[in-house]
């Protein structure tokens, strides 16, 4: 059973940080959480402060000691939450801005090194050559700018991701 699939069977879960969390401890009466849960490498940790022991616990949640491992086969045919992927755009950002630096740079040095190229001297399937390497490093730097737009643009998402969650955090 994954972690947030056990979370999503308690009641009163308030998260404690990453693979951290605080819900009512379905063995007890419990009226503010006293069950903390917390993600370990191999399985799910519990620890009730009101000293209701694991299997107690789990029975109370139709589940068996078994179902607290990450391994285990899944209850009653439930098939696993899987865990939503969330992109740090502003990383992605940097990765795309540095693809688009090496275009630039090798562009740059290409065309460089045609500036001191006489072209008087070369026959014309060297001739040839030499402007199809031109063209390419020109369309490279048509990508690197396109490149550039579109971190630009992820960067502008993550910032307005981060205002709408800012955002609705005071409006709460």
């Amino acid at each position: 059973m994954t972690y947030e699939a056990f979370l999503a069977r308690l009641e009163g879960v308030r998260s404690r940080g990453p693979g951290k969390a605080s819900a009512l401890c379905p063995a007890h009466q419990d009226r503010s959480p006293s069950l903390s849960v917390a993600e370990g490498r191999k399985g799910i940790l519990l620890r009730c402060f009101a000293e209701c022991d694991k299997p107690a616990i789990v029975a109370a949640m139709s589940l068996t000691m078994a179902d607290l491992f990450f391994d285990a086969p899944t209850p009653c045919g439930q098939r696993p939450v899987p865990k939503p992927v969330k992109i740090n755009l502003v990383a992605l950002a940097f990765r795309v801005e540095l693809g688009a630096l090496d275009r630039r740079l090798r562009a740059e040095r290409i065309i460089q090194a045609v500036n001191s190229i006489s072209i008087k001297e070369l026959p014309d399937n060297d001739l040839d050559q030499l402007v199809d390497a031109v063209a390419c490093a020109h369309e490279d730097v048509q990508r690197a700018e396109f490149l550039e737009c579109v971190a630009d643009d992820l960067r502008l998402k993550e910032f307005e991701r981060a205002e709408r969650t800012v955002g609705h955090a005071v409006s709460r």
